[in-house]
């Protein structure tokens, strides 16, 4: 994952060293993140609290670090700042953003769409990312709005084999996971892609009509006309996932909490793509998932994913 942070956000974070999440901050942006600091070496020199955190934390560093050439305009994103200037490519909006524009930031924030902060924010916004990661019976969950983390997300990708498999089971949870994951951003279009498998379909389900239900219900949360969503039918997956922007969700059931007849021993996680391992696992599945799409399996719907190409 990668940190764009301006200097007077990093002076901010470092005048923080008090607060009790800094050592863990402090610790992901050198163990876990490329960084990318919007100003020169030479700006080092200039302030005592920079001076502080390169000589404190600029050892042991397992991210790749770059900075911008002194007197250059080339900082990532480019100023003035747009309220889209997330808006390039996937790597773009699985980004952490700490900016010294406090409107844009205001707005963007706003939107839910990727994790930004203005000065004075940096504690929050890389303390979000700490989740915990821990199993979790998923019997003990009682919705997925109250499991799910509410970090900002443009995009959802669930993998569930058997999502579609009972009428009564799909109607009596609604699309409760979905609509739980949706409603996070605000007035912001939303990319839903769900794997599920051939011949595991309810014979009563249409799934054409099911698209369109779940489109509708997808626009409706979001507020967003531009959202959308996809049905993908192959025969080529086994686990369950949730994938989002931030982190993934590991599930050992169909993700469907009511009338599901759940083991007891049905296990969930959490997996934060601030963990370097967690990521490369989300992005190894991505990549699997774009190879089954390049079979040109089953599609039904939208076709549309910033993290998967769509023939």
């Amino acid at each position: 994952m990668r940190l764009y942070i301006d200097k007077e956000n990093l002076i901010s974070l470092v005048e923080s060293r008090k607060h009790e999440c800094f050592e863990d901050c402090a610790r992901v942006i050198r163990k876990e993140l490329d960084v990318q600091y919007n100003f020169s070496k030479q700006d080092i020199r200039s302030n005592d609290f920079l001076i502080s955190w390169f000589s404190q934390f600029g050892q042991g560093i397992k991210g790749k670090q770059s900075f911008v050439p002194e007197n250059s305009a080339n900082v990532v994103p480019p100023r003035p700042l747009k309220s889209n200037f997330y808006n390039r490519d996937s790597s773009a909006l699985t980004a952490i953003y700490l900016l010294n524009d406090a409107h844009i930031c205001d707005v963007v924030q706003q939107k839910s769409c990727v994790l930004v902060g203005k000065v004075g924010d940096e504690i929050k916004i890389l303390s979000s990312l700490l989740i915990e990661d821990k199993e979790t019976l998923s019997s003990q969950i009682d919705s997925w709005k109250n499991y799910c983390p509410t970090l900002p997300l443009t995009d959802v990708i669930i993998c569930d084999n058997f999502y579609f498999k009972n009428l009564e089971t799909y109607s009596s949870n609604d699309n409760e996971l979905i609509k739980a994951l949706a409603s996070i951003p605000h007035q912001s279009p939303v990319n839903v892609v769900i794997f599920t498998k051939i011949g595991e379909v309810d014979s009563s389900i249409n799934l054409d009509n099911e698209q369109k239900k779940i489109s509708g219900v997808v626009k409706e949360v979001t507020g967003s006309k531009k959202s959308s969503v996809t049905i993908v039918l192959s025969y080529s997956t086994h686990d369950r996932c949730i994938i989002t922007n931030y982190y993934r969700i590991k599930h050992g059931s169909c993700f469907h909490l009511k009338d599901n007849n759940l083991k007891p021993d049905v296990i969930t996680e959490i997996k934060s793509h601030v963990n370097r391992n967690n990521e490369k696992i989300t992005q190894d599945l991505i990549g699997t998932f774009q190879k089954i799409i390049d079979k040109l399996p089953d599609c039904i719907g939208d076709k549309k994913s910033n993290f998967l190409c769509f023939p």
